[in-house]
């Protein structure tokens, strides 16, 4: 028997597609709350996006009403991409985000599941949990953004609000900002909330963490400001913040786009997608005529050196990300990779055989 006629009938024996299956807890095994490796993870798709070496379609959304509802009804989103150069993998995320699940029926805001797929024949490599990987790719943005934008003599962190966003943005600071931040201020409106975010932090991160009384002094003379809350009117003012702080606005609402006038440069991650979902304060003032849009700049140009990130000391950055899918994929090959080199998962079969050819 001829090798041709061999190996052409084990292709036809062996037509079983298969992938693994990773719950929260698995990814949790592969590595997902591991900080350093995320911030890698996120440094790698920026660097990749400032290439164009990344293929990201603007991100449909689902929502009972105007973008307002986003933060009192709900809202899903799906979020395709494909990464090139050594990655080399396409996925999505499918992310509904119900801000009463909490207050409701006890359960997170967010879930998540993503796909990974090989991008040469289609087929899935994974289906798996994407709520932590959701959570700490957004939290290493904000890191991967300060480390470009913020002053590297950065002491001082004030964030405003005390969920699960705030714990990795957090982390990501601190591990950007390896044994230097010697004080965090944190303020949210529920103040049990606040008390318990507080030691649990410090603990964790073992760095001073204290209570604010309020947004204003949470913000002012902080170093880094963060603002990660769910609410639905602006309450931050420019002036509040000191002289060379970087803000980064992972929310939408917390700013209004007047207060702009007090920055210097203001960044994001994808303006196009910016624009797309028609929210964040960094589109609201283009729209309403107080930055212009060449004024606003993609964190992969700066990072790979097509524009100028800090200039001097004294400036004021914004840093107002949508959230790329990008991200998403990056950090879920990661932990996938993870898993797959440790056994960790559930072997699942798409197919033993396709039904039609």
């Amino acid at each position: 028997m001829s090798t041709v006629k061999i190996i052409d009938e084990k292709l036809q024996q062996n037509k079983r597609v298969g992938f693994i299956y990773l719950s929260q807890e698995d990814c949790i095994k592969a590595g997902g709350l591991n900080m350093e490796g995320s911030l890698e993870a996120i440094q790698k798709s920026f660097e990749l996006h400032g290439q164009n070496k990344v293929i990201q379609p603007s991100k449909p959304v689902i929502r009972w009403g105007g973008p307002e509802t986003e933060e009192t009804r709900g809202r899903i989103m799906t979020m395709p991409s494909y990464l090139g150069g050594d990655i080399d993998v396409a996925g999505m995320k499918w992310i509904p985000s119900m801000p009463e699940n909490p207050r409701k029926i006890g359960q997170p805001r967010a879930s998540a599941i993503i796909i990974l797929s090989d991008p040469h024949n289609g087929f899935p490599l994974a289906i798996m949990d994407g709520t932590i990987v959701s959570a700490m790719r957004t939290g290493a943005a904000t890191g991967i953004a300060a480390k470009y934008l913020a002053n590297p003599d950065s002491r001082t962190v004030g964030i405003i609000g005390a969920g699960v966003q705030s714990r990795t943005q957090l982390m990501a600071v601190t591990g950007v900002f390896k044994n230097q931040i010697e004080q965090i201020k944190v303020f949210d409106l529920n103040e049990e909330k606040t008390k318990q975010f507080a030691k649990e932090m410090q603990l964790e991160l073992n760095v001073n963490v204290v209570n604010a009384a309020s947004a204003e002094e949470a913000i002012r003379e902080s170093d880094i400001v963060i603002t990660a809350t769910m609410s639905t009117f602006p309450y931050v003012k420019g002036e509040w913040l000191k002289e060379g702080a970087f803000h980064s606005e992972i929310s939408f609402w917390d700013t209004d786009p007047k207060e702009l006038v007090h920055y210097d440069k203001v960044v994001v991650d994808d303006f196009e997608h910016v624009k797309h979902h028609g929210v964040d304060v960094s589109y609201r003032a283009v729209r309403d005529g107080v930055l212009a849009e060449e004024d606003v700049h993609n964190l992969g140009d700066i990072i790979n050196g097509k524009v100028t990130g800090r200039e001097c000391p004294k400036q004021k950055i914004l840093f107002n990300p949508i959230g790329m899918s990008i991200h998403d994929i990056s950090e879920a090959f990661r932990v996938y990779k993870n898993a797959e080199k440790s056994g960790i998962g559930k072997d699942l079969s798409l197919w033993e055989h396709p039904h039609w050819l």
